[in-house]
């Protein structure tokens, strides 16, 4: 009759090379599920933490710096190991394939289970018997750990000082927005107005190019006869409000389109964006 498995030989079972690594496997599938099918949940918020800042890790450790350290070397090991895998698979996403929510839950299980894979078949190199290295008995036992953690600072020194790089040189998107309200700022726009009444509405601009531009709008609608253009100039930061009036002279149906164009000095004029109303006379 087969032993019956206890809470014991579980927790003994765990302390063994496979079960740790059936323990990462586990773990790894069931965190990526839940956040998968669950995002932002309790449990996928619960499996993500640890998942995010020690399972990576502690996989890595096992591999390469399992012999020779304390268990309490272990744990901080996996937990800045786990910051710079993840520091590492962000930037490989942004530059590659893009980084998402299934791009980065993809990465993560590839990378833990890769390297479980490569602790199980990976043949180590055997010890040498201690005799043969009288050299290295007279070495403090901390000496590998402090390469260890010399090693992870100088990569996070790097990886730092090419995140800042990348935040320095970035081309940030233009913050510049234009709006259409109603003449009491509303966007709840009434529409549908009668024959021989006059449309106002509220133009809105706002530079956010960061250096002064002069900014050309545009109101148009050919079939009704509407062309109206208004230019101004406005430092970084600066908003412009204009009121246009449309008189509605004509039965039916016209879209009115509110067009912003921005010109730079000594560049081009170019076309920025399009806003437009549909209004209805009866």
């Amino acid at each position: 009759m087969p032993n019956p498995v206890t809470p014991g030989s579980a927790v003994g079972f765990l302390k063994t090379d496979n079960g740790q690594r059936l323990a990462i496997i586990l773990f790894s599938l069931v965190a990526t599920l839940v956040m998968a099918a669950f995002p932002g949940s309790v449990g996928a918020i619960a499996l993500g933490m640890p998942y995010i800042f020690f399972i990576p890790g502690f996989a890595l450790v096992r591999v390469f710096f399992w012999k020779g350290t304390s268990p309490e070397a272990r744990l901080v090991l996996s937990l800045g190991m786990s910051v710079l895998v993840v520091i590492f698979l962000a930037l490989a996403l942004v530059f590659t394939i893009g980084l998402r929510n299934d791009t980065t839950r993809a990465s993560m299980i590839v990378f833990t289970l890769s390297a479980v894979a490569l602790d199980l078949f990976w043949k180590r190199p055997k010890d040498k018997e201690q005799a043969t290295k009288p050299a290295e008995e007279s070495l403090p036992k901390t000496v590998k750990l402090d390469k260890v953690v010399a090693t992870m600072l100088g990569t996070a020194l790097v990886i730092s000082a090419i995140s800042l790089g990348l935040i320095i040189t970035a081309d940030y998107p233009s913050r510049t927005f234009f709006a259409v309200t109603d003449e009491f700022g509303s966007a709840d726009i009434n529409t549908t107005r009668e024959i021989n009444t006059t449309l106002s509405v509220l133009v809105e601009v706002k530079n956010g190019e960061g250096v002064p531009i002069h900014f050309r709008f545009h109101v148009h609608n050919e079939s009704w006869d509407i062309d109206r253009w208004v230019t101004n100039e406005l430092s970084d930061g600066e908003s412009w409000k204009d009121f246009v009036n449309i008189d509605l002279i004509y039965y039916g149906v016209v879209k009115i389109d509110f067009d912003l164009y921005i010109i730079e000095e000594g560049q081009p004029e170019y076309f920025y964006g399009n806003l437009h109303l549909w209004v209805t006379v009866y």
